[in-house]
C-alpha cells in the first residue's frame, strides 16, 4: 500500500496498483512495477486452470451468487464467496483432470429454512413447474421469495429468479426456461432470500433434467 507526503499532491511511496512510488534525493519518481521474468510453476499453473474453471462456471450468473452469498461464506460475502465456496468444496479431480461436481454447487447459503420436500416435473412443452410443502410455514418466513437456477452449463445457457420467483407461502412455481434450453439438459438449484433481503436459506440441487 502506497503512502502520500505532503497531500495528495505530494510523492508517494510504496505500491499503487502497478506503478510504485519511491523517492530519489530530493525527487520523487514513480515506476512500473517490474514484470515476472521467470516462468510459472506446475502448482501455479494448476491454481490458475482451477480458478478460471470455477469463474468461467459461475460467471453467467454472478448477479444470482451476489445475491446467494449475500454475508455468507467469507467476510465479503457476494461472487467472491461463491468463487471460494465452489472451489474448495465442488472443485474436484478425476482421471481427466479437474471438474465441478453439479451436485455440490451451491446458489446460496445461510439460515433461512430451505424447501419441505421440493419436487420437479417437466412438462411436454419444456416448462418447468416446481413444488413444495407448505404446511409448515409461519407468518415469520411465509413471504421469503425463491432463488432458481436452470442451467446448462456446457453452453453457459441459463434461466434464473432473483427478485421475481414464487413466494414460500405460494407452495409452487411454473417457469418458461430460455427458449435456447430445450431439448438440452440442465442442473436445477433452488434457495430462498427473505423479504427484506436481510439472510438466504442454503440452496438444493434438485437434479438434472432434460427438457
Amino acid at each position: 500500500m502506497g503512502t502520500f507526503k505532503n497531500g495528495i499532491l505530494g510523492g508517494f511511496f510504496g505500491k499503487v496498483g502497478p506503478v510504485v512510488g519511491l523517492q530519489l534525493g530530493d525527487t520523487y519518481v514513480m515506476r512500473a512495477l517490474p514484470r515476472r521474468t521467470k516462468p510459472f510453476t506446475a502448482k501455479e499453473l494448476e491454481n490458475q486452470h482451477k480458478f478460471r474453471l470455477v469463474q468461467n462456471y459461475l460467471s453467467p450468473f454472478i448477479d444470482l451468487l451476489k445475491v446467494g452469498f449475500n454475508n455468507y461464506y467469507t467476510k465479503t460475502g457476494g461472487f467472491r464467496a461463491a468463487v471460494s465456496y465452489t472451489r474448495k468444496e465442488a472443485l474436484k479431480k478425476g482421471e481427466n483432470g479437474f471438474y465441478i461436481d453439479q451436485h455440490l454447487v451451491k446458489i446460496s447459503g445461510g439460515a433461512l429454512t430451505p424447501a419441505i420436500d421440493p419436487l420437479v416435473e417437466i412438462a411436454g412443452n419444456g416448462e418447468i413447474s416446481i413444488q413444495w410443502n407448505t404446511t409448515t410455514v409461519n407468518r415469520f418466513d411465509e413471504s421469503d421469495q425463491l432463488l432458481l437456477l436452470v442451467y446448462n452449463s456446457e453452453q453457459k445457457i441459463f434461466t434464473h429468479r432473483i427478485f421475481n420467483g414464487a413466494y414460500r407461502k405460494d407452495g409452487q412455481i411454473k417457469v418458461t426456461p430460455n427458449p435456447r434450453l430445450l431439448n438440452m439438459e440442465v442442473d436445477i438449484y433452488i434457495g430462498f432470500v427473505a423479504a427484506d433481503r436481510s439472510m438466504q436459506s442454503d440452496s438444493q440441487y434438485l437434479g438434472r433434467f432434460k427438457l
